[in-house]
């Protein structure tokens, strides 16, 4: 079961020159890839947490997807940043932050619903 963790940890970027190959609107649509191949990965930590209630050996787990899947983003965001195509990633980046955003006011709205 944790192999299907690996979509982001094993997502791989072109080289710099391909990258410049594709153009801008292609490496818009790579970066939201990998957004929605993390946002899914996350998806599946949380499901291992869930699981831990019943194996707590999962936790350790856990814990280790959750540092690659950070120390990923990091080696991501270095790497960009090296090949200068970081302006690009920082548009995809800005846009994944409002789509992140809709979604919490979505639970936000959904959570108030049943208070009180």
């Amino acid at each position: 079961m944790c192999d299907s963790i690996g979509r982001v940890i094993d997502f791989n970027f072109p080289t710099a020159e391909e990258l410049d190959n594709i153009g801008r609107n292609e490496r818009l649509n790579l970066f939201r890839r990998y957004f929605s191949a993390s946002r899914y990965d996350r998806l599946l930590i949380q499901q291992y947490l869930i699981r831990s209630s019943h194996d707590e050996s999962l936790i350790s787990k856990v814990k280790k997807l959750e540092n690659l899947h950070d120390q990923d983003f990091i080696d991501k965001v270095r790497i960009i940043k090296e090949y200068g195509f970081y302006n690009d990633f920082l548009d995809a980046a800005n846009e994944e932050e409002q789509g992140l955003q809709k979604i919490i006011e979505a639970y936000d709205k959904r959570r108030n619903q049943f208070k009180d």
